[in-house]
């Protein structure tokens, strides 16, 4: 492991100071505690070890997710910034008794035999490569949503898992939690009648981010392995922590950040595995002019041949929808059922909508994923790989859609457009050597 200089911990959190002499320490140690020499990976019955890549935001979370487990041992850090890693490495010292690794470069990560399973939460650019890398090298993987920067991307992520045979689970925690279960099978009792159309709801306040110059990127941040496969530009210090969703470079907006949950539970409870037959977005970034790119009001349109689909991202003051403001209501013949949180929903019956059964329950997405890893079954997984593609399939040809401005007509077996050469270009992306997403996985 390279020893990683001490100021940059001190800088990033006193806390850490405990633990930097057990980190320089294990800089000349051969394996992680618990790890066999051989490398094996992790059977039914031995603690798996996974590496956290991307721990600034949403890793922070999945790092507390791993250490309720019994059977899991967090056993490395992975971030290109080394100035965010303070509070990750203080966590998983304090959990383990000792510091874990740190690496900057991921490409180490899946180098080390000693690693079974990664837990991916880097900015959406680099959700696909990652996966498929760590797919070749033998890891099983829970990914953060969308789980692809482009529609194209997607579907190669679920060829990686399906020739290599590995457990990939996408970050859609909703559908580890009994209230959404149970708000499913309800749609499924035929008590709402026909299901004609569901709408998914992103009403989320989203303010200016302002402007920024560009800049250097800091000491620490190596920003080269940042860009990854996405095009290299100026750094500006306003497109990378969080605001890089409101940039087409390397974010899909709210549609593909807040949204991409309650497009799933739509998708979900429409019944369609398939693409829809057209898509028409329109929108804005409306109210102020910022370095933002991606728009903070959109209403997308998704057509099947049964049935619709609607999305709406509203970013600025706005009411709710049957008290949902982040959520999902799905419409049938004979009445309506609203998913007001992640965890609650609320049914209204007959012509007065008058209220019907309801609930709410949580769930362990995280437990989810290691019991299907520990299992070496992907069909116990709640959310597996291709559901993520799916999912975000939807988003991204919501956001194709407002930025040609039109609607496109889409072939759902070829998950391209029909007779549209300009919006198939944006199925996919130039990829920036050497990380390019491969054509052959």
């Amino acid at each position: 492991m390279t020893p990683v200089d001490r100021r940059h911990f001190l800088k990033n959190s006193a806390a850490l100071a405990a633990s930097l002499a057990a980190l320089e320490a294990s800089s000349v140690r051969a394996a992680e505690p618990g790890a066999d020499e051989s490398g094996k990976a992790a059977g039914p019955n031995d603690v798996l070890r996974v590496a956290v890549i991307g721990v600034r935001g949403r890793g922070m979370e999945h790092i507390q997710g791993y250490s309720r487990l019994k059977d899991v041992k967090i056993t490395t850090i992975c971030d290109v910034d080394r100035n965010v890693i303070g509070p990750a490495m203080a966590a998983v010292t304090a959990k383990n008794g000792s510091a874990p690794a740190y690496v900057q470069d991921l490409r180490k990560v899946f180098e080390d035999k000693n690693i079974d399973a990664v837990s991916i939460a880097t900015p959406n650019h680099w959700h696909s490569l990652a996966t498929i890398w760590a797919c070749q090298a033998g890891k099983d993987v829970y990914v953060e949503k969308p789980v692809s920067h482009n529609v194209w991307e997607g579907r190669k992520m679920v060829e990686a898992a399906r020739k290599y045979e590995r457990i990939v689970q996408t970050g859609t925690q909703c559908r580890s939690h009994k209230g959404i279960q149970d708000a499913m099978d309800f749609l499924r009792s035929g008590k709402l009648g026909k299901i004609y159309m569901a709408k998914g709801l992103c009403y989320k306040p989203r303010g200016s981010i302002g402007h920024k110059p560009e800049g250097t990127p800091p000491e620490g941040l190596n920003y080269d392995l940042w860009t990854g496969p996405a095009e290299m530009k100026p750094f500006n210090p306003n497109k990378l922590h969080y605001n890089w969703h409101w940039v087409w470079n390397t974010g899909n907006g709210d549609l593909g950040n807040q949204g991409i949950h309650q497009m799933d539970l739509a998708r979900w409870g429409l019944g369609k595995d398939e693409f829809p037959k057209s898509v028409q977005a329109s929108g804005g970034r409306f109210g102020y002019k910022d370095d933002g790119e991606t728009p903070n009001t959109e209403l997308v349109s998704l057509e099947y041949d049964d049935c619709m689909l609607q999305f709406e991202v509203r970013g600025l003051p706005t009411n709710d929808e049957l008290g949902a403001k982040v959520g999902d209501i799905f419409y049938g013949t004979e009445g309506v059922l609203a998913i007001t949180s992640y965890t609650n929903w609320q049914s209204y019956l007959g012509p007065k909508l008058e209220k019907g059964p309801g609930g709410s329950g949580g769930g362990d997405h995280f437990a989810n994923f290691t019991k299907a890893v520990h299992a070496r079954n992907p069909k116990l997984l709640n959310a597996d790989i291709e559901q993520g593609h799916l999912s975000s399939a939807l988003c991204h040809l919501g956001n194709i859609s407002y930025r040609l401005g039109r609607k496109l007509h889409i072939n759902p077996s070829s998950e391209s457009f029909v007779n549209d050469a300009e919006a198939d270009r944006m199925l996919t992306r130039e990829y920036r050597a050497p990380y390019i997403v491969p054509a052959k996985v």
